[in-house]
């Protein structure tokens, strides 16, 4: 891909962030002068493609953007500080410049835990689970990409890595306000109440079953030979349900005790249900769907060992034809970049949210007659006056920024003015299912004939083109197929776990956005719209890709270890004073080992913890980094909103009927302020007046459309 053609930035990585950071800018056609400290042998072969090895990488010319994750020392606080006078420099940081302790040690599994990923991840009552690798470096990285492409004006862009995985969280801190509730770990399933997002076994190992919502487990109870379940009373409620997921799961497990993991992959998928095989490495590296599109490239390192390695995490489909025409002002905001929001759920309305912090003019749309899913996926029949689907923290959180327009695509007027917004648009983002747009009259030949400049965004689950092709998912169903889920575990052999939030969808969303922000920089200079299309499966294997690599090398599958680490002498999660509260913490090499001795007495498991157990978690962390030994509490909601790693990250906004909360910006921050949308997210139909007198309607016009049933302000 040509989309950055022109642009040219110099990176230094020190580790996995600047690193990805560089090879994404580099997948989308810039020019990336790339010295990096990774492992050529490793990881290194992989995200170095194209750069020089260097122990200790240097900042280059003083013109240029900057991207690097150097160190956070007061010698590179000044030097990337005088020449973010002349360049614009992105600081990839751990905890954060504006931090307490902005140097202090770090590690990973540090990150995660004080980030949020943790708390909710594992067994009641066992040792929290964080994810195997350097994941929340890899979203720090995604984020440091839309950081760097969204402004080449001088200045200092610092992504603290830790807000970078409490951004991608499922947005539990807003739950937690809404509800008062916080989220318990629950083992084989990704919530208490959502019990049909759950792993379980099979003949061969375990199967991922997905049906967040009512149609699927209609669907899911037909397919294991128990529709009667529908009407049960222990399951016709979700709630209800998950009081009695032990009873449901021996009825599945009748179904699934015959089946291989991929026979039952591909039956619940064929009936519309978003499931995983739960592949191992081997099996995701022959993935006959990865393979039919030609999804992996290939790379040698010096010592003459060829691995596959990911390809691109977006393509171009297809180039406008036509001509540029007129702008049409229509009901835009004057300057801004015009998005239409087609999409629903996390990953793509996920995209809008973020250029919305960006100033952009977002209008999402949708029906009354069929609402946004993430506003919730209730039984039929709900009370329609306690207006559940205003309540909802997830739509509320990242439809942030955005207009909302209902409009009823099942009736002609909707549709005719459902095309004059895209005939006005700068971008459009939808996930609606294969083929829908197309015969609503909304493919990409009936959209770029009415709007050359357009650009569209599609994030199929596993790609538009290949066997699995149409296939549903969920963030969970990428997770878990992209070998993941298969990873994470403790180490007595027990079921995988699933993350806690949904990590498939948030990456989605990230790799969207750069796509999107690198499809308009190819505009601006030919003038033509592109239609995009970003497999959320292809655009999440770089998180994957040490174990992709690690299989490889040692022809093995990596096994699940619970928190363990390679190569290090100390890495876990140890009780402290109170119930359910845990301090991480790793020690990588002789000097990490002998201070955390210095601090606890010992290195041993059961020494570590005698310590721990007789401070809270935040004690214990500190004084542990105050050692030089990496450490973080396992933050929880409650501790989210009030680390001080999360200065000003969290921004208040009203919204009725929900009232005044706090909500979580970007991960970037300029001149001491966090990117964030501004406006609260809208109510059902809260635009359509606005909207439709910009479009030219009268307010005669308008009434005519709600007796038409095209608008609405209720669900029906």
């Amino acid at each position: 891909m040509d989309l950055l053609g022109g642009r040219a930035f110099r990176v230094a990585s020190y580790g996995v962030a600047a690193a990805y950071t560089a090879w994404l800018l580099r997948q989308f056609g810039a020019d990336v002068e790339h010295e990096t400290a990774l492992d050529p042998e490793g990881l290194g072969a992989f995200l170095g493609q194209g750069a020089t090895f260097a122990a200790r990488p240097g900042f280059g010319p003083s013109t240029g953007a900057l991207i690097t994750d150097a160190p956070v020392t007061e010698e590179n606080r000044a030097a990337l500080g005088t020449m973010a006078g002349s360049r614009a420099v992105t600081w990839i940081t751990p905890w954060g410049l504006d931090a307490p302790e902005p140097g202090a040690a770090w590690s990973d599994l540090a990150l995660h835990a004080a980030g949020g990923w943790m708390a909710a991840v594992g067994e009641p009552g066992r040792e929290p689970l964080g994810p195997t690798g350097a994941q929340g470096q890899f979203v720090a990285g995604l984020f440091a990409a839309i950081a760097a492409l969204e402004s080449s004006e001088p200045g200092l862009a610092d992504v603290p890595m830790v807000q970078a995985v409490t951004a991608t969280m499922i947005y539990d801190v807003v739950g937690y306000q809404y509800n008062g509730v916080v989220r318990r770990r629950v083992g084989n399933r990704f919530t208490f109440a959502n019990s049909l997002l759950v792993t379980l076994p099979c003949v061969d190992g375990f199967a991922g079953i997905h049906a967040a919502l009512h149609p699927q487990f209609v669907k899911l109870t037909e397919v294991i030979g128990h529709p009667e379940m529908v009407t049960d009373p222990r399951f016709a409620e979700p709630l209800t349900r998950a009081g009695h997921a032990a009873e449901m799961d021996v009825l599945i497990q009748e179904w699934l005790g015959s089946k291989s993991r991929w026979e039952a992959f591909h039956e619940l998928q064929r009936a519309g249900i978003p499931a995983s095989g739960t592949p191992t490495m081997s099996e995701v590296l022959d993935s006959p769907q990865l393979r039919a599109r030609k999804s992996w490239d290939r790379v040698t390192t010096p010592s003459g060992r060829e691995l596959k390695v990911p390809g691109a995490p977006a393509r171009v489909m297809a180039v406008a034809a036509g001509e540029p025409k007129p702008r049409i002002d229509g009901p835009w905001r004057p300057g801004a970049l015009r998005v239409l929001d087609v999409s629903m759920g996390w990953a793509g309305p996920m995209v809008p949210h973020i250029l919305a912090g960006f100033g952009a003019d977002v209008i999402k749309v949708e029906s009354h007659t069929r609402f946004d899913w993430w506003r919730g996926s209730r039984p039929p029949g709900g009370d329609s006056s306690l207006a559940l689907h205003e309540r909802s923290h997830v739509f509320n959180t990242v439809n942030r920024g955005k207009r909302g327009l209902t409009l009823n695509f099942t009736t002609a007027r909707g549709r005719e003015l459902a095309m004059e917004l895209f005939a006005s648009a700068d971008l459009v983002v939808e996930n609606f299912g294969a083929g829908v747009m197309e015969k609503l009259g909304f493919g990409w030949e009936q959209l770029s004939a009415a709007n050359p400049g357009l650009i569209l965004l599609r994030q199929p689950g596993f790609g538009s083109t290949g066997p699995e092709a149409g296939y549903r998912v969920f963030g969970n169903t990428i997770e878990g197929m992209s070998g993941l889920t298969g990873l994470m575990g403790y180490s007595d052999g027990s079921v995988p776990i699933m993350m806690s939030n949904a990590c498939g969808d948030p990456v989605s969303g990230l790799n969207g956005t750069i796509a999107v922000m690198a499809a308009l920089e190819a505009r601006a200079r030919d003038g033509r719209g592109r239609y995009i299309e970003a497999a959320q499966l292809e655009g999440y294997l770089p998180l994957v890709s040490e174990a992709l690599i690690s299989s490889q090398v040692t022809g093995r599958q990596p096994s699940r270890n619970g928190n363990a680490r390679d190569e290090h002498a100390v890495s876990g999660a140890f009780r402290c004073d109170e119930e359910d509260s845990w301090v991480v913490v790793s020690a990588r090499d002789e000097g990490e080992l002998r201070a955390l001795e210095s601090v606890t007495g010992s290195c041993d498991r059961e020494g570590i913890e005698r310590w721990t157990s007789g401070r809270t978690k935040e004690e214990a962390a500190a004084g542990l980094v105050a050692a030089g030994v990496p450490a973080a509490a396992v933050n929880r909601e409650p501790d989210l909103l009030a680390s001080p790693l999360h200065e000003g990250f969290w921004a208040g906004l009203e919204r009725e009927p929900n009232g005044y909360h706090l909500y979580p910006t970007l991960p970037i921050v300029r001149d001491g302020a966090h990117i964030e949308p501004t406006l609260a997210a809208p109510h059902l139909g809260e635009h359509n007046a606005e909207i439709l007198v910009g479009m030219g309607l009268s307010e005669e016009e308008i009434e005519d459309l709600v007796l038409e049933d095209v608008i609405g302000w209720m669900p029906r």
